[in-house]
């Protein structure tokens, strides 16, 4: 891939980072409004959720620092960490029923 597309792709990937810090906030605030029972579950989500963000912050220092060579496998890996949030995400959205969730985020950095 060329240092174009990396680039791009990067940009991508900080734009996603910050529409998932944005959910979370969302969630955060959501969580000290509801019932003590589903505050204490969308607590222990949203911990789960900001520990997967912070693995994608990660990555993205992994993206920036990658070699030509590198690039790809950490990529592939980055893929699949966006997948593991999402699904985290939807998990969430399934224990905290009957509140209005927007979309998922991004659906996928590279495209």
């Amino acid at each position: 891939m060329d240092e174009e597309h990396r680039k791009a792709y990067q940009d991508r990937f900080k734009a996603r980072i910050a529409e998932w810090e944005a959910k979370l906030e969302g969630l955060s605030a959501r969580a000290r409004r509801a019932e003590a029972d589903l505050r204490i579950k969308l607590q222990a989500e949203e911990s789960e959720l900001r520990k997967k963000l912070d693995d994608a912050r990660a990555r993205l220092k992994e993206l920036q620092a990658a070699s030509e060579d590198g690039w790809e496998d950490i990529r592939t890996g980055a893929e699949k960490m966006w997948g593991d949030l999402r699904e985290a995400w939807d998990r969430t959205s399934r224990k905290a029923q009957g509140e209005d969730d927007p979309p998922t985020p991004g659906s996928n950095p590279g495209g």
